[in-house]
């Protein structure tokens, strides 16, 4: 049954592009779905929709506020003041005030708690949230979301950086959230499993929203379906503007033909006959001609609307700089290292120029502290740790793209020897064309910030790449693409990902597990 209704949406970037125009959305009870290319507005959109129900809907934004790290775990949830109340109301002090903050929170400290245990993180909320990994981080928000007691829910990619059993966790929760009454969840996501769970799957693209009634696979199939038709109304469309073209091309040298033997016969005729007959030449001539170039402006016109309908989007590419050797050097040593966090047990590995690595682990494992040892970040307690090269590190939050700054701007800063014309490049291929790269980064999406970020570490040679999920908040392509440029890549990475396939296509041929 239809459950809400929102009014029409439209949004236009600073630039005074429009992102999307007159949005309109019901969303039905149960689960749907939310898809869309890197920088469709998705995020954007369900902003406003949330806006316009702000005490029946909770999002859950794709991103944490910038600076969650230096926060306490209380404070990242946005519980601080609920728990801080419930100890007053602990010590005997207590107000009006406390008790409306509590609300009905009695049991929030004991449940945290639980959750914590549960994820194999501190017990202690009041700790730095530093401490927590990205999938622990992603787990509990998710969890403080499914404990609200508004029937709407927006999730904004949801599964990124969480393990195999916390994407299970993720889908029992959606299930159990789904079947409470009038509950409804918009979902927006490229995890294909997640999307087999909707009911109903909308696109965003820049020709509107569109609406499918079923699940990924039902989306994929009426897709192909559609795009089959489309192609044969192009087809027609085209030669009918080619016919279009051609008769008005005959009438033009017909009309020019009956011009010339007219001016040969104008001797033999009587001037005053000669005129008249000639201004009702042009006069007929004049109208067919206004008739053909309307029936070519509408053939043009349905030809061009087809071709907004199929969306062309030119391919993009990710273009990874790397050195070839002809032979192998190895490029790590570590001798008994002891991490900080996650994993205590000593590790001992030795990696080539060559390998391609894929750290495996559960979310807290350590997967995400090792890369930060190798990159200088952290510090390990004992052991040996020997480099042999320099390397270049992708964290899961675009730590290395200055958010003030615009990407062509971030690219060039980070890579000074590129120029700018090989900069715009690079940037086009991964979707930032033209104006798009004078666009400031903290109004990119996370998809786009994902892949300048990847751009911007790729790009310097003779490095080792360490890459802490690179593929989260990609689209579906970019997804691909990205898989697609690693299996080509001359030189050695370190790779965190809880994408099989992705991780399968990258052509990793050395595994870690911590």
């Amino acid at each position: 049954m239809t459950f809400f209704s929102f009014s029409p949406c439209s949004f236009n970037l600073a630039s005074g592009e429009t992102l999307y125009h007159d949005i309109k959305l019901t969303l039905d009870s149960g689960i749907n779905g939310l898809i869309g290319r890197n920088g469709a507005g998705k995020s954007v959109l369900a902003s406003q929709l949330a806006a316009q129900h702000p005490k029946q809907c909770y999002l859950l934004a794709q991103l944490p506020q910038p600076g969650w790290q230096q926060r306490s775990i209380a404070a990242l949830l946005g519980l601080e003041p609920i728990l801080r109340a419930l100890q007053q109301l602990a010590s005997g002090q207590f107000d009006g005030n406390t008790l409306s903050l509590i609300d009905n929170h009695w049991q929030l400290a004991d449940d945290l708690q639980a959750e914590l245990r549960q994820i194999n993180a501190p017990t202690d909320y009041w700790q730095n949230a530093s401490v927590l990994s990205g999938g622990q981080m992603t787990r509990l928000r998710l969890w403080w979301a499914f404990y609200q007691p508004q029937p709407l829910l927006i999730l904004d990619e949801p599964s990124n950086h969480l393990d195999t059993a916390g994407r299970n966790w993720l889908s029992e929760q959606l299930r159990q959230f789904a079947a409470r009454p009038g509950a409804a969840i918009l979902l927006i996501s490229h995890d294909r499993a997640l999307l087999q769970q909707v009911e109903v799957l909308y696109e965003l693209t820049s020709n509107g929203l569109q609406r499918f009634g079923g699940n990924y696979d039902f989306y994929q199939q009426q897709r192909q379906l559609q795009h089959a038709a489309l192609q044969q109304k192009q087809k027609h469309a085209e030669k009918q503007l080619q016919q279009r073209q051609r008769n008005a091309q005959a009438a033009a040298e017909k009309a020019a033909k009956r011009q010339r033997q007219g001016e040969q016969r104008r001797g033999s005729q009587a001037t005053i006959l000669l005129d008249y007959n000639k201004n009702r030449a042009q006069s007929a001539v004049s109208g067919r001609r206004v008739q053909e170039q309307q029936q070519l402006q509408q053939a043009e016109q349905q030809l061009r609307q087809i071709k907004a309908q199929q969306q062309t989007l030119k391919p993009q590419q990710f273009y990874l700089s790397a050195e070839t050797s002809a032979g192998t050097k190895t490029l790590i040593t570590a001798e008994a290292i002891q991490l900080p966090f996650g994993n205590r047990t000593p590790l001992s590995f030795s990696w080539s120029n060559k390998q391609r690595v894929h750290l495996q682990g559960l979310n807290g494992s350590g997967k995400s502290t090792l890369l930060q040892v190798l990159a200088g970040k952290v510090d390990f307690y004992s052991g040996t740790l020997r480099l042999n090269c320099d390397v270049q590190y992708l964290d899961q939050h675009f730590s290395v793209v200055d958010r003030g700054a615009t990407a062509l701007n971030n690219l060039r800063r980070y890579c000074p020897a590129l120029t700018e014309t090989l900069a715009r490049t690079l940037l086009a291929g991964v979707g930032f064309r033209n104006n798009q790269a004078l666009k400031p980064a903290k109004a990119l999406s996370g998809g786009e910030l994902m892949k300048l970020a990847m751009l911007m570490v790729s790009q310097h040679t003779g490095r080792l790449l360490l890459l802490d999920e690179p593929d989260n908040h990609l689209d579906l392509q970019a997804k691909q693409l990205l898989a697609e440029a690693l299996a080509q890549y001359q030189s050695g990475f370190v790779l965190v990902s809880h994408d099989v396939d992705f991780v399968s296509q990258s052509g990793v041929d050395t595994v870690l597990q911590l």
